[in-house]
């Protein structure tokens, strides 16, 4: 009798394996909803790549990214080379280099070559992202932040010179980018930064770099972005300006040392490193007065975006495992997605993992109408308030959903060899910290509305969304939108008319608020157009969990509809 139970117990462990996606677009309705609402008719036009990615990314990039990930397999630094020349190099498993050729043949960056393709982009980095950092993702989001900031501000010789290989679709033949911010005495208060570039007496306009960065992704990568201080320039973000700073010049190493790669809780594929420049070469990148302004409004915040996006991709896979696990897994006579508590934890991580993807790519859209020219300069700065709390948001509930898939699937849930689960929840507690920890980004949000008053273009976009959402159906839910717009308004009042540890101490939890009632918005501006298409789907299930979960908050044990919910979304998912 225990033969055949262990027999069986067997069974069902292959069918959880065979039951998962090939195809991760095909297996995610929500998501194909989402691109088709925001892509409109290119929905169709894009597809074809769109379903490439997925695919790759569920079968060739998942067992690759398995791969190079193990203890065995991680990347090594090489500093001088047989006869004893300085190389600085990162030397790589073969597996990590194979899944680069297909990272970056899904065109994730070479889409970028024309502006508004932000949500294309986006789209096939979220299928990437099934896979955690894997190595890669975090370049793809470096290297599109120096993509842009290269269109954006740099000069007709820069872009001639580096687009056409940041642009590139092979692999081998790639650059890719980096961004050295980060220094041991400053952290997220890159005010500190004391890295001084002064100018190069032998070519005209270049630089030459000194300090110390301690905190350097990417370190592989062909061409850094680097934020230093000029000779003689004030002190403060205002002193600061951005350079690029190639990897060789001439074929030779630049003046820099590798001092060691960071062994690290996640994303351990990907090379991290502390670096030492001393006088390496630069140029640079817009004009010096506003490097901090660029580094800011267009580097952190491609990589604030990128964030965001990774941790849907992650939290999608997470969600992905767990269902087809709780599917087949029997305990006590009945598949476990059955029992109340697993459903109730399923229900939970599946709706979050749609409000995420709900504001992400909202805010991935209003990037690309802002390229377009059809937006307005209130939406450009609701937008900044939007990508700064979203990251937030979501990389605190990507570890959250990640740690109940591992919870669903019980001790085998933390095996490495089992299950990916392990190495997504360490990429996403890096996450959490990665572009802006979570007191620097409700700081900037406080400092945002304190000096800039970025409040009023917030809060006005998010009636304007409110306003879109006229389906007849949903007049319950526009009221209570509504009521709670109006008492964060006043709550964003209260906080900013009062003494400044009062509200520094406070800003968190009006910020969490904010993500909050932005979800709701987001994920009722999806339910009305999919009412008005007439598309049958469970988000209206959905929308009123996530409202008991995160906005009504009461006693759940006082709500007669809670199980009946839970139960809709769980059944929903194993029709």
């Amino acid at each position: 009798m225990s033969e055949n139970r262990s027999q069986q117990a067997r069974i069902s462990l292959a069918a959880w394996q065979a039951y998962r996606p090939t195809d991760y677009l095909k297996a995610d309705s929500n998501i194909r909803r989402v691109l088709q609402m925001h892509m409109d008719e290119n929905y169709l036009r894009y597809q074809p790549m769109l379903s490439k990615a997925a695919r790759m990314s569920a079968s060739r990039m998942d067992s690759l990214a398995i791969n190079s990930n193990r203890d065995e397999n991680l990347p090594r630094l090489n500093r001088f080379n047989g006869i004893g020349e300085r190389t600085e190099e990162v030397v790589f498993h073969p597996d990590y280099h194979e899944l680069g050729v297909c990272v970056w043949e899904t065109g994730v960056l070479a889409v970028l070559e024309q502006s508004g393709n932000e949500l294309y982009s986006g789209a096939l980095s979220y299928f990437i992202a099934h896979n955690g950092e894997a190595g890669h993702a975090c370049p793809v989001a470096c290297t599109a932040g120096l993509i842009k900031l290269l269109q954006q501000v740099g000069s007709a010789e820069q872009k001639k010179k580096y687009l056409p290989r940041l642009l590139e679709t092979d692999y081998t033949k790639r650059l890719h980018g980096a961004q050295f911010v980060t220094e041991i005495q400053g952290g997220s208060d890159v005010a500190a930064i004391s890295c001084v570039a002064v100018p190069d007496t032998k070519r005209e306009g270049y630089y030459r770099i000194s300090g110390e960065k301690w905190f350097c992704s990417v370190v592989d990568a062909g061409l850094f972005v680097l934020a230093a201080r000029p000779e003689g320039a004030p002190q403060g973000t205002q002193g600061l300006a951005l350079f690029l700073v190639p990897r060789t010049v001439d074929g030779d190493v630049n003046d820099f040392t590798i001092r060691r790669l960071k062994y690290k809780l996640g994303t351990r594929s990907m090379a991290s490193a502390e670096v030492d420049f001393n006088g390496a070469l630069a140029e640079p990148i817009g004009p010096l007065e506003e490097g901090f302004k660029n580094l800011m409004g267009i580097v952190l915040d491609t990589s604030r975006v990128h964030n965001a996006v990774a941790a849907c991709g992650l939290m999608r896979r997470a969600c992905i495992e767990a269902q087809a696990y709780a599917r087949y897994r029997v305990a006590f006579g009945r598949s476990i997605i059955e029992h109340p508590t697993v459903a109730q934890i399923f229900a939970r991580m599946k709706v979050i993992t749609s409000a995420a993807v709900s504001t992400t790519f909202r805010i991935l859209a209003m990037g690309d109408r802002l390229t377009a020219g059809k937006a307005s300069k209130e939406m450009k700065e609701a937008r900044r308030t939007h990508v700064n709390i979203n990251k937030y948001w979501t990389s605190i509930q990507c570890t959250q959903v990640v740690r109940d898939a591992i919870e669903v699937l019980g001790g085998n849930g933390t095996i490495e060899e089992f299950s990916v689960l392990p190495r997504l929840y360490r990429d996403a507690i890096v996450l959490e910290s990665w572009e802006g920890t979570h007191n620097t980004l409700c700081a900037q949000v406080l400092r945002d509305f304190t000096t800039r008053k970025l409040h009023f273009p917030w809060l006005a976009d998010l009636s304007d969304v409110l306003s879109s959402i006229t389906h007849p159906s949903l007049e319950e839910h526009h009221s209570r939108a509504a009521l709670l717009l109006n008492h964060l308004a006043a709550r964003i009042e209260r906080l900013l008319s009062s003494e400044a540890d009062y509200a520094n101490f406070h800003i968190r939890g009006v910020v969490d608020r904010m993500c909050a009632l932005n979800n709701y918005l987001s994920l009722l501006l999806e339910l009305n157009w999919e009412l008005n298409q007439n598309i049958e789907s469970e988000k209206g299930v959905m929308i009123e969990f996530y409202y008991c979960l995160f906005i009504d908050q009461a006693d759940p044990m006082d709500n007669p509809e809670l199980p009946g919910l839970i139960q809709g979304i769980c059944m929903e998912t194993t029709r």
